[in-house]
């Protein structure tokens, strides 16, 4: 994963999926893929990081956010 800096100063990463992730707030990131929604990653504290594709299906938890970002591959 890459992590980059955006024009509004958030972070930014890019996955093996092609998805770019934006971290929006504090847990909460949103994936892109070619301009358009792909899914969000939400930390769960003590429970882990919640997958989410854009249609709204929950993929799982996940104890990393690496391991939750990988989960839109599988």
């Amino acid at each position: 994963m890459t992590i980059t800096t955006s024009r509004r100063g958030r972070e930014q990463a890019s996955s093996p999926s092609g998805i770019t992730w934006t971290a929006i707030q504090s847990g909460l990131w949103v994936g892109k893929s070619d301009g358009e929604f792909a899914g969000m990653i939400e930390a769960r504290w003590g429970e882990g990081f919640a997958a989410t594709t854009r249609l709204g299906k929950q993929l799982g938890t996940y104890p990393t956010v690496e391991q939750a970002e990988a989960s839109f591959t599988a």
